[in-house]
Formats: C-alpha cells, sequence, structure tokens
C-alpha cells in the first residue's frame, strides 16, 4: 500500500518544548483572576461548612456569592467599555436603564439512574431545573435551581427563591429599574403578588411580562372584543406582521388593503374584565394587572381550541404591571406585546447553558450534581463576560462550541527571554488577532479602581 502525499518525509518524536494546546483558556483564567472570581472560590472551598452541612447546598451558595462579587467588577468594565449596561432589544428598539431577568425552566434528561431524577411531563426521564438569566448581558445566568423531573411547572416557592436569588445576583445599582419576564408556566398568585410587591417600593422600579392562561373567563371575553380593538402586531425587527395574499398586484411595494393580509393582532380584556368592583372578575389579583391577548394565523398541524378553529386565530394571553400612562413607544400596546415575545430569547441563553454543562449531569448523588450545575453556570457566566468585556463582531455573538474551536482551543508556542513568557499564536490561525486583542481589556481588570 502506498503512503500518501502528506506522510512523506513525516516522522513523529516525542521531546517537543514550549507548545501549548488551548492557549485561549489563559483568557478566561485571567478574567476569572482578573475579577475576583478565582479568590472567591478559593475561599468558598475552604470554608469549613462544607464538611458538616449538605456540601452541595452549601458549595452552590458559596460559589453564587462569589460570582457575584465578581459581576460587579466585570458589569463595571462592560458598562465602561459600551457605554453602560446593555439595553433590552425588543422590535428594532432598545429598553435602556432596565435591568431584565428572564425565569425559565428546562427538562434535563438523564440516561441512567440519579438521584431524584424522575419522570417528566414529556414522559422523558430526568431532572426539571429552573433558571434566571440576564437579558441585557447576552443570556448571562444569574441563578439556578437543580429539581426533579416531576417538579411542578408554576412551583410558586421555586419560582420565587430563584427570582430572589437572581436579583441578589445583580450589582446594587442595577437592582432598581428591573423587567422580570417568565412563560405561561409561571403564572401564579404568589408570583405576581411578590412582583408587584416589589414594583411598590419606595425608589425602586419593576415591570413584569408573565405569560397566562387562556381559560373560559378569558375566552368568553376575547368574543366581546369588537375587530377595530385588534391592533396589528410587530415583528422582530419593528415591522408589521403581515404576508401578501395569494391574489396581490404585482408591486409588491403596494399599500392595496386586499394585497395584504395581518397575521397578527394584540389587544387588551383589562377593561372587560376589570368593568367595576362589584363584578371583578380578577378579584384577588392586584390592581395594577393589566392582560392583554395576541391573535395570530396557526402554523399547520397546530392545535387549536373550539374558539380558535371557530375563527381561524391562535391566542396567546400575557399580564404586565406596565402603567396605562406609560407614554412613547413603549406604552404602545404592539410593543408592549413585542416586549413579552421577546421572553423567548431566554431559550438561548439555556441551550449555550447545555454545553457548558448544565446538559448532563455526572454524578449518581444529588448534591454533587447540584454543585455542578453551579460550576456549570459560572463557566457560562464567564464566556458572557468574555465576549462583552473583550470580543467584537462575529466573536461576540458566538455560541461555546464556536468560542471553543476559534479561541480557547488555539495553539501557541511559549517563549520565554528576558524574564517575561510570550504565549504566540500562530500567525495562519485566523483568530489569533482577536485572542490577542482581548488580552489588552482583561489584564486592564487588575488594575482597576
Amino acid at each position: 500500500m502506498k503512503t500518501t502525499g502528506w506522510q512523506r518525509g513525516l516522522k513523529v518524536t516525542g521531546g517537543g518544548t514550549g507548545v501549548v494546546s488551548h492557549a485561549g483558556v489563559a483568557l478566561i483564567r485571567a478574567l476569572a483572576d482578573n475579577t475576583g472570581l478565582t479568590a472567591g472560590l478559593s475561599k468558598a472551598l475552604a470554608d469549613t461548612r462544607l464538611l458538616t452541612h449538605d456540601r452541595g447546598r452549601v458549595l452552590a451558595a458559596q460559589v453564587a456569592g462569589a460570582v457575584a462579587g465578581a459581576r460587579r467588577v466585570a458589569w463595571a468594565r462592560i458598562a465602561a467599555r459600551h457605554g453602560g449596561l446593555p439595553g433590552v432589544r425588543m422590535a428594532g428598539k432598545t429598553l435602556q436603564g432596565v435591568t431584565c431577568i428572564r425565569l425559565d425552566a428546562s427538562i434535563v434528561i438523564c440516561h441512567s439512574e440519579k438521584e431524584q431524577a424522575s419522570p417528566t411531563f414529556k414522559k422523558t426521564f430526568g431532572f426539571y431545573p429552573l433558571l434566571a438569566y440576564c437579558d441585557n448581558t447576552g443570556g448571562e445566568p444569574l441563578a439556578g435551581m437543580l429539581r426533579k423531573g416531576n417538579a411542578g411547572s408554576n412551583t410558586a416557592a421555586d419560582h420565587l427563591g430563584v427570582l430572589d436569588d437572581a436579583i441578589a445576583a445583580l450589582p446594587p445599582r442595577y437592582r432598581r429599574t428591573l423587567m422580570v419576564t417568565a412563560d405561561g408556566a409561571g403564572a401564579s398568585h404568589k408570583l405576581i403578588t411578590k412582583l408587584d410587591e416589589l414594583a411598590a417600593r419606595r425608589g425602586y422600579s419593576l415591570v413584569y411580562s408573565v405569560g397566562w392562561e387562556l381559560g373560559e373567563r378569558e375566552r368568553a371575553a376575547i368574543t366581546l372584543v369588537p375587530q377595530s380593538a385588534w391592533q396589528i402586531a410587530i415583528g422582530p425587527k419593528g415591522e408589521t406582521r403581515e404576508r401578501r395574499a395569494d391574489e396581490a398586484c404585482g408591486d409588491t411595494g403596494c399599500c392595496h388593503h386586499k394585497c395584504w393580509i395581518e397575521e397578527a393582532h394584540v389587544t387588551e380584556l383589562t377593561g372587560i374584565l376589570r368593568p367595576g368592583k362589584d363584578h371583578d372578575q380578577l378579584a384577588g389579583w392586584p390592581e395594577t394587572m393589566r392582560v392583554f391577548a395576541r391573535r395570530e394565523r396557526p402554523h399547520p398541524g397546530a392545535q387549536l381550541t373550539l374558539l380558535e378553529t371557530e375563527d381561524g386565530y391562535r391566542y396567546v394571553l400575557w399580564v404586565t404591571n406596565l402603567p396605562p400612562a406609560t407614554k412613547g413607544w413603549r406604552g404602545n400596546p404592539a410593543y408592549i406585546d413585542a416586549g413579552h415575545r421577546v421572553h423567548a430569547r431566554v431559550e438561548d441563553g439555556i441551550r449555550t447553558g447545555k454545553d457548558t454543562g448544565i446538559g448532563r449531569f455526572p454524578s449518581r448523588d444529588f448534591a454533587f450534581n447540584r454543585a455542578w450545575m453551579s460550576v456549570s453556570l459560572t463557566a457560562a457566566t464567564l464566556l458572557a463576560w468574555l465576549k462583552l468585556i473583550a470580543l467584537d463582531s462575529a466573536l461576540a455573538r458566538a455560541e461555546p462550541k464556536t468560542l471553543r474551536y476559534r479561541v480557547l482551543h488555539a495553539a501557541a508556542r511559549l517563549v520565554r527571554g528576558g524574564r517575561r513568557r510570550t504565549l504566540k499564536i500562530a500567525t495562519t490561525w485566523p483568530w489569533a488577532d482577536a485572542i490577542t486583542q482581548a488580552w489588552t481589556p482583561i489584564t486592564a481588570l487588575a488594575h482597576a479602581p
């Protein structure tokens, strides 16, 4: 058998020196050191309570405290680089000066027996962790709770616990003006009441947007909404949610009403559900709570209720405490709807989080797996900081797999001389400049006041 071309003249030996693999990990290590995270974790692991109490619970709390301390340094650098904490993007607009927390749960399938793993509502087997992410910083994890697979979707105690942990994880200056979102699984009296209490604190502001169940009460209210009260919804870039009709004219830029089909609309149901105190159908819920509905043309194969089948629309409801007197685009029902729909961005944080460790749990012991989740969330946090503090363009939007290949796993040669050590990334590596340029803002953290 002939030797192929690339093998001719090639000899493999040992004894090489100065070669470093995964050189880009130096960025992550320096970031952890210079934000104070490394020192905080070292202190947490030295805590004697780990020997006498639930090790998983104590370690998770200690890690959360260390990360919160480092977050103050990291966010200060992020704000300095971007002119402030990045805003909340919605429908082509950006909401500035608001810190957005998104709550959501996700199933993690287990393929072997593990303590407290159990059947889930999707007929799989595993865990059902509840997580909180910061939308401003690209889906940075703030808090998480590892739960049994059969944990309730709308367990109020779990949501309240994770919400408290998420708020505590924020640097103090970013806790005053909050936005909290959750899907329909989070809608409970206790959660809404808690959010209403937080919003009523003097000197603080909190606006929530939480999914709502479409029940008989809401179906009856929808049938009372006049067609003129349905406002056309807007898309991710601020465009109206409409499409060309099959019989439209040849001019794709025309304004003919018959040539366009409006695919989604939004309206408010609060006035119908709260006609008066004697007939208040939302009795027991906070007076500040408003109910909205969105209708849209269903996708083929979608499961519809009798009401939806009859009028050809699929309905989604949510509640918010955004004041009716809110001025400008933020108070427009179409943008209130858009602000709730972007809650789906939390799925991006969960997906990338599963790629940094929460997608698999290695131990049969629940305490160990709880600690594993804390460490995994910390890894995802460091990647979020890395992108916002030191990377640009495509790398600043890259997911973990891409960052590993292009940055973290890059090879280099370690050269010593003149009392210095230099990591030399290969000139031919396409992202060599991005790695070298990232080193400067990260090392500058160590000298920040």
